[in-house]
């Protein structure tokens, strides 16, 4: 593969060890996937540095002592604690310190300490045509098909990408690569982010990692939905980039995908997800959870709505989760009141399936995490259903967002009725 002046002498060490390894291990991915270059990337989403796994901190700790800086603006995905109040959501102190050691080894790496699965949401906002790296599928599926930059799902390799400013040139970073493999016609007429999260879900299944375009919608998404179809995508498949004629640049109204394979999600295919994900027990749950991802402004301001005047039922928790910049823009904007007096707990860095919550991924003993028991978890996203199953190993119950609110403060569920097809 060739190799620009600079990346030889980033291999050198000329811009010292972190940087020399970061390229070292660049170069390997690039021969492995037989890039024939390397690009530039204007940005990138990085690895947080997890404090339930151990060592990871350490890990990012070790990065940031080589003298690792950014080369890029760079901002840092979701967390393991909230680091402005983890002893709200039951963390343990021993948890919710190690994790702001993660915090600072970022800090003194130049990356944005955003610690959030939706940082477009905070302002990282990658243009058309622009190469980054990201460690979140989210966030790669959403710049691709919603933005129209280039990204593959990176893994720790976006950390990498952020110190050097390079990626190998493979996967969705060629326009070959960026071409519809399937056609979907969609005859269900989704409405809200809970609904896009199943619709996605839906597609991912049906074209696995393919590159689908989506034929059918009765209207344009909006960028809450959007962002919900990209994720239900990558939840269920390893689906890294959608098409929607009109909106997915450069792909206008006239793209058809005609002579692909193709695959059909009806009304009884989206009911057939929120029934899969409704298995708890509909009396008896302990926590319901909006804002996977991360919940925008716009959607804090629909939770807001929803829980003016209200009050969540005795035995009823409710998160609401975001990031830190649109938790202190719902501050300033008068939404977090109405949220707080109904007994809802707004919570940033972290949520559900990555907090002290999760069972699977074996904490350091000395940390002293003990997982609660929790009877059901109820949610208005498809992903978030799907890894609390995995993650926390408890049933769930699945709805929209209105009767997640609805359900929370009546302290029984309500599920989405199925719609006329």
């Amino acid at each position: 593969m060739h190799l620009s002046e600079r990346d030889r002498a980033l291999l050198d060490g000329a811009e010292g060890e972190a940087a020399r390894q970061a390229m070292a291990a660049l170069v390997q991915l690039a021969e492995a996937y037989d890039a024939p270059d390397m690009v530039d990337i204007g940005y990138a989403h990085v690895h947080a540095g997890m404090a339930l796994y151990k060592g990871d901190v350490e890990l990012i700790e070790s990065v940031a002592g080589q003298g690792a800086r950014m080369a890029v603006p760079v901002s840092t995905n979701i967390a393991n604690a909230d680091m402005g109040d983890w002893a709200s959501t039951g963390a343990p102190d021993s948890l919710g310190k190690l994790q702001k050691r993660a915090e600072a080894a970022h800090r003194a790496m130049g990356s944005a300490t955003s610690f959030t699965c939706t940082p477009y949401w905070a302002g990282h906002w990658p243009t058309w045509n622009m190469h980054i790296a990201s460690i979140e599928s989210g966030v790669t599926v959403f710049a691709n098909s919603v933005l129209g930059a280039r990204s593959n799902r990176d893994g720790f390799f976006a950390t990498y990408a952020g110190i050097t400013g390079r990626y190998p040139r493979f996967g969705l970073h060629l326009d070959e690569n960026r071409r519809p493999t399937h056609r979907v016609q969609v005859t269900a007429r989704p409405r809200g982010t809970a609904d896009f999260t199943a619709l996605g879900y839906a597609v991912g299944r049906a074209v696995t990692n393919g590159v689908p375009l989506i034929a059918g919608l009765d209207r344009r998404p909006d960028l809450d939905e959007l962002d919900a179809l990209g994720v239900g995508m990558a939840t269920s498949g390893g689906v890294a980039m959608f098409v929607i004629p009109g909106v997915t640049p450069p792909f206008g109204p006239e793209a058809d995908g005609a002579g692909l394979p193709e695959a059909e999600v009806d009304e009884g295919a989206l009911a057939g997800i929120f029934g899969e994900f409704s298995t708890g027990d509909e009396t008896g749950f302990d926590l319901v959870h909006l804002g996977c991802p991360h919940a925008s402004f716009e959607e804090m301001k629909h939770y807001a709505r929803l829980l003016e005047g209200r009050r969540v039922a005795d035995g009823v928790e409710v998160w609401i989760t975001t990031n830190r910049v649109v938790r202190q823009m719902a501050r300033e904007a008068g939404l977090l009141a109405p949220m707080l007096a109904a007994g809802a707990k707004v919570v940033s860095d972290t949520c559900p399936i990555s907090c002290h919550f999760a069972c699977t991924c074996s904490p350091d003993p000395a940390l002293g995490v003990e997982p609660p028991k929790i009877r059901t978890i109820l949610v208005d996203s498809a992903k978030q259903a799907h890894y609390v199953r995995d993650m926390i190993q408890c049933p769930t119950l699945l709805t929209t967002s209105e009767l997640a609110v609805e359900s929370a403060c009546t302290g029984r569920f309500h599920p989405r009725p199925r719609r006329n097809d």
